[in-house]
């Protein structure tokens, strides 16, 4: 999101709404002034008669500017707001594609979009699983205006030096639009083995879920991050295929086989021995556009067959004997359309072509949908970030945002430096001696503690610190720590995320 959310942790130039491009984690204000750059009603290489303005007019009716109120957050336990864009894609339907960082997977949210002609209404996220940096919002399609359209998508796939323009909230400059050319189409800005493309033009906070678009208005990617002077977008067909389910009145399902794919330089392997020229040549003849860009495994994740069989700087060489090349979403692509049935992925180490079969597993939304706020935290179960960021398998309760008055404050010992840079992350074993291996078992404990108010957190810290006098080491061992609770000054609540009404639902915890 870019406020916060578990996708953000490790993508530090991501763009969003109320945070700095450098540092996606720490808000801060938004310029006055900001150097928008040349708009595309201002350039004469690109307004040269009405033609041009036509398309703006059109695409401009399918942009939306959204607001979001966060009232619970993983990553800070403090009630928030953001601002970033989306874009209709169903009409029909009143489905606005966005990010999945401004639509925050890890909190609970509500959601305003504002229409080109300046009405607002509600809309609602429409959860699903994925690692991927995109997300779907619902509005009601009786409150679209007259007006609203749903923008199309390109046909044809993206290509280096293709012009491209974007239309968002950029620094809150609602609907400001920009131009820019691609200059590659095989990247991947996150963790995750999403393929982006990256262009020049200016990226700022509040452009994160603006559509890119070509000369004629279809749209091509949605901007997902950038540094200023340059930006990043997922490719449309990431959207078009979720949207073909959502369109079924389906939920989109992902499946991943646990390995996540990156981009290693095929050069580099050939020289150093780990492939052979034989087949290098072969990539090359068959991949001539790949800009010696190759699909290698960038890691894996924890607790999945692929953690046991593959290595991280295996060259990913084909999937069910198609040769993969640098197409880090057809891989995605390939695997989700086996449905859960066995693939060979055949993979290049130390010189030799390795044979490995795997059996994709589907990717679950349920941790996204149940959080418990308590003592200033909200708390979550252990999910596929969780997983593959910080390596832990086991089922579990985790904390990351600790609010200012929380006394789980303690279990920072106020760091002055954090190893991640980041929120911290922590597993609760126990408390009050009490094992906790579900949010069920917290629900259960938590009257207990508001009547005893000092009690004992056995707890395991993911990020470790270092400051005067204090030092807390990244070795996964369990810890102990005695802490006192106000209970008078907090109200525990369960949410639940309803997917009929689309809607958080809540209780109290008493």
């Amino acid at each position: 999101m870019v406020k916060r959310s578990l996708t953000t942790l490790v993508l530090s130039l991501l763009v969003g709404s109320a945070l700095a491009v450098q540092h996606p984690t720490m808000p801060e204000p938004i310029p006055q002034n900001p150097d928008n750059g040349m708009g595309l009603t201002e350039d004469p290489s690109f307004d040269q008669g009405k033609g041009k303005k036509k398309i703006l007019d059109l695409v401009r009716k399918g942009v939306v500017i959204i607001d979001v109120k966060t009232y619970a957050n993983v990553e800070a336990n403090e009630r928030v707001s953001w601002a970033g864009s989306g874009f209709i894609v169903d009409k029909e339907k009143g489905i606005i594609a966005t990010n999945k960082h401004v639509a925050g997977d890890m909190t609970v949210s509500t959601y305003t979009v504002k229409f080109a002609d300046g009405t607002s209404v509600e809309a609602h996220h429409l959860p699903m699983a994925t690692l991927g940096d995109y997300a779907f919002l619902k509005v009601d399609p009786a409150q679209l205006p007259k007006t609203a359209i749903a923008l199309e998508f390109a046909t044809a796939p993206i290509t280096v030096n293709q012009t491209i323009y974007s239309m968002g909230n950029s620094a809150r400059d609602e609907f400001s639009t920009f131009k820019g050319t691609v200059y590659s189409v095989y990247e991947n800005l996150g963790p995750y083995g999403e393929q982006s493309f990256s262009f020049s033009g200016l990226t700022v906070g509040g452009a994160s879920g603006s559509p890119i678009f070509d000369d004629n208005g279809k749209v091509v990617g949605i901007v997902y991050g950038g540094k200023f002077t340059s930006g990043s977008g997922l490719p449309a067909s990431y959207l078009i295929d979720a949207l073909q389910a959502i369109k079924e009145d389906k939920k989109p399902q992902i499946w991943s086989t646990g390995a996540i794919p990156g981009y290693g330089i095929i050069s580099d392997y050939e020289k150093a021995g780990m492939l052979p020229k034989a087949a290098a040549d072969q990539y090359k003849e068959k991949f001539p556009d790949s800009h010696n860009k190759v699909a290698i495994v960038q890691g894996t994740v924890k607790g999945t067959a692929a953690s046991e069989l593959l290595e991280v700087g295996d060259l990913i060489w084909s999937l069910n004997d198609e040769l993969i090349g640098p197409n880090l979403y057809q891989f995605e692509k390939s695997i989700n359309m086996a449905s859960g049935k066995e693939v060979k992925i055949e993979v290049y180490r130390n010189g030799k072509l390795v044979e490995i079969k795997l059996t994709p597993y589907a990717l679950s939304a349920a941790p996204y949908e149940r959080f418990v706020s308590f003592g200033d935290v909200t708390w979550f179960s252990n999910n596929e970030f969780v997983k593959y960021l910080f390596g832990e398998k086991e089922p579990g309760v985790f904390i990351m945002g600790i609010g200012q008055t929380s006394p789980f404050k303690a279990l920072t010992k106020g760091d002055q430096f954090s190893f991640f840079m980041g929120p911290r992350l922590f597993a609760i074993r126990e408390l009050n001696d009490k094992p906790i291996k579900s949010l069920e078992d917290l629900e259960k404990v938590i009257p207990e503690l508001a009547k005893k108010k000092t009690f004992t957190v056995k707890y395991i810290d993911y990020g470790g610190s270092m400051g005067l006098g204090n030092f807390s080491s990244m070795d996964r061992q369990e810890r102990r720590i005695i802490i006192t609770y106000a209970g008078k000054f907090d109200s525990p609540k369960l949410y639940i995320f309803n997917e009929k009404s689309l809607e958080w639902d809540s209780k109290d915890i008493e």
